[in-house]
């Protein structure tokens, strides 16, 4: 009987060890899960990518924007021309079919004088095209450059302020990945492609301006089309990233 007592005694002790090693366990997973949610740090803001610029940057940006809404702009500024160049010319066509005209001979004269100034305009807008475009991209594509730089040899610094054991848990790989990959996202999303967007943009609201006051009922129709545009471009879209994916 003393045995039989001795045993049950030594495995219920052997029981409740392994539930407080259970216990134990599953703290552990709790704290462990607990420092990955405090590891996990904020995103960073539109504003904040650009911290890194100096004054010089900044000014490049500003008139990189200026010269991106500039560059926008003018697409919609574009259609007037040639809407009002297509007036002009069936305007003209109805003036030489017209058997009031006694001389229709005389008509060519102000139509001529017309496409001239056409011509002009056109010439007017290609010339603000190239030097804005230039200038966007240029002055966006140089401060995202100057910011890089400033980053790389801030993340170079922070890396040779560690100490040895930092090293040995960091593998040297890693840092030149971080260094070189990291940082050309960082570059590819604050360089031009953020001009391209302002551009984007401006010819957005440009043209809806242009279209309410020239035309404020087809304006209000092309509205209320254009969600089933956006769908049909959204799935057109679609279906040739999959069939890129097929092909390949």
């Amino acid at each position: 009987m003393g045995k039989n007592s001795e045993m049950e005694m030594v495995s219920e002790a052997k029981h409740l060890q392994n539930g407080h090693l259970g216990e134990g366990e599953e703290n552990d997973e709790k704290t462990e899960k607990k420092k990955e949610k405090e590891a996990k740090e904020a995103m960073v803001g539109p504003f904040s990518l650009f911290r890194f610029a100096d004054c010089w940057d900044i000014m490049m940006i500003f008139i990189g924007t200026v010269m991106a809404v500039a560059n926008g702009a003018v697409l919609p500024l574009m259609c007037i021309v040639f809407g009002d160049m297509t007036d002009s010319l069936v305007n003209s066509a109805s003036n030489f079919s017209n058997p009031n005209v006694t001389n229709p001979g005389n008509m060519t004269y102000p139509l001529e004088e017309e496409m001239t100034t056409f011509a002009i305009y056109y010439s007017i807008l290609g010339a603000v095209v190239l030097i804005a475009a230039y200038l966007q991209v240029s002055l966006w594509t140089l401060a995202a450059g100057r910011q890089v730089k400033c980053i790389r040899k801030l993340f170079f610094h922070r890396i040779m302020q560690q100490d040895i054991g930092w090293f040995d848990v960091n593998e040297t790989g890693e840092l030149n990945t971080r260094l070189t990959d990291d940082v050309y996202k960082i570059q590819e999303g604050i360089g031009d492609k953020v001009g391209m967007l302002i551009q984007s943009f401006s010819s957005f609201i440009a043209a809806f301006i242009i279209g309410f006051t020239r035309g404020w009922k087809l304006t209000l129709v092309i509205l209320a089309v254009s969600p089933a545009l956006g769908i049909s471009a959204a799935l057109f879209s679609k279906m040739t990233s999959w069939t890129e994916i097929s092909g390949n």
